[in-house]
């Protein structure tokens, strides 16, 4: 009878989210913490398998609560967009479509006390049929209609063969400071027959969805080749070089860390005051295009070892800039323009401040404006933009042909600015 409650629960839960916003991996309940999802058998770790591979991918979240709970999951099939398409689950998922998320532990010698989860897929008893995109929801077993995180990954078929550059020479009427992402889709031996409407080709420069490129068009056709060349999405504002602190040992202070202080019943690491760096010397420094990494100097499982920190981010300005706000851009808040990551104006301190709980380890960000009225954040005000900053850009090719159900994912690539990088190789 449990279980019969709990499956009927979940039904209700797709149903409710069924037309729903496009999802993002993150949090969606105040006690869920750092919840990261890659496939770590690639570099670089991204949230995206090859279909029919071993590649496998990896969820890891905290539940900061005092009581653990049992959480279970389930998987929703997406469009190119990420809201929930029409397939039933036995269209896209080979095997059972939900389970429990059965490996935890508890921290060990942290001042937070938090169960760390862990769930690997594909599995032996749950596999992928289809390409795309797909959301894990987690639900706690004693509220089986409202997920605590939804956490996103893709699936690729790969089908063509992309090849794709980073120029910092761009289309007239843009200056240095910008960088031109140009791409050609060899579909040979497959078949697209209106690339201008079966086809949703998209860019994401580091991780980012408010600047990403969407719908990008075919500037002409070469045979069966499509180049991509001239589409004003494919210019991005370089930005510049995340910065970089870490925050993994409370006994030695890492990069950028002014102070570890415990103020009981918990640590606080207050953070060297950030210089605006527009129209600076640009200086390079390796990073990871935002992301962060769970880490504990000494540490034989940072995954449980690892202690959370409030850190306190101070960014120093005369006066506020009143025609819009200052948002801390990185993995650390979701790369999401909202309340969790908006900078806040002290007059007192003369300075934007904002402090975020967050897990030992190293982290990447940056500081981006957004306008009022803009849902698009520009580095230009604080970071400035240079034209040597190493970005990444992801690319993915969704395909979904006349009568087709859903949006097949048949390209993906990784590509740099700064060709010192690797890419993945699928």
């Amino acid at each position: 009878m449990k279980r019969l409650l709990w499956t009927i629960g979940m039904l209700l839960a797709l149903q409710c989210v069924r037309g729903a916003a496009p999802y993002r991996t993150q949090a969606l309940s105040g006690h869920i913490r750092s919840v990261q999802i890659y496939n770590y058998q690639r570099t670089p770790y991204l949230p995206v398998i090859e279909l029919g591979s071993s590649d496998r991918i990896t969820l890891t979240f905290d539940d900061l609560a005092t009581t653990p709970s049992t959480y279970s999951y389930r998987f929703v099939h997406c469009r190119s967009d990420w809201t929930p398409d029409d397939l039933m689950e036995s269209d896209y998922i080979d095997g059972f479509p939900q389970g429990y998320i059965d490996q935890y532990a508890f921290s060990m010698n942290t001042y937070f006390s938090y169960t760390h989860y862990e769930k690997t897929f594909p599995d032996e008893g749950t596999g992928f049929r289809l390409s795309g995109n797909y959301v894990l929801l987690a639900f706690a077993e004693e509220q089986p209609e409202t997920p605590v995180l939804s956490a996103c990954f893709s699936v690729v078929e790969q089908r063509i063969v992309i090849r794709s550059k980073v120029s910092a020479l761009t289309d007239a009427g843009y200056q240095r400071g910008f960088q031109q992402v140009s791409l050609e889709l060899d579909h040979a031996g497959y078949d697209i027959q209106r690339p201008d409407t079966e086809l949703d080709v998209q860019v994401f420069q580091n991780g980012r969805c408010d600047n990403a490129a969407r719908r990008v068009q075919p500037d002409y056709t070469a045979g069966q080749t499509l180049l991509y060349k001239h589409d004003r999405q494919l210019v991005f504002e370089a930005g510049n070089t995340f910065r970089v602190f870490d925050i993994s040992s409370p006994y030695v202070l890492g990069d950028r860390v002014e102070s570890i202080d415990y103020h009981a019943p918990y640590y606080h690491v207050t953070l060297y005051p950030d210089e605006i760096r527009d129209g600076k010397t640009y200086s390079h420094q390796r990073d990871v295009a935002g992301r962060y990494q769970v880490h504990r100097q000494y540490s034989e499982d940072p995954g449980t070892e690892s202690d959370y920190y409030f850190t306190h981010f101070t960014l120093p300005m005369e006066l506020p800039m009143t025609d819009g706000d200052v948002y801390l851009m990185g993995e650390l808040t979701g790369y999401r323009l909202d309340e969790q990551a908006r900078m806040e104006y002290n007059p007192m301190t003369m300075a934007y401040e904002k402090t975020l709980l967050l897990k030992q380890g190293g982290y990447n960000y940056l500081y981006v404006f957004v306008p009022k009225g803009a849902v698009m954040g520009s580095p230009r005000p604080i970071e400035g933009n240079r034209w040597e900053t190493g970005n990444e850009y992801t690319l993915y090719v969704y395909h979904r042909p006349f009568g087709s159900k859903y949006d097949r994912l048949i390209g993906f690539d990784v590509v740099y600015a700064d060709q010192r990088y690797e890419k993945p190789g699928f």
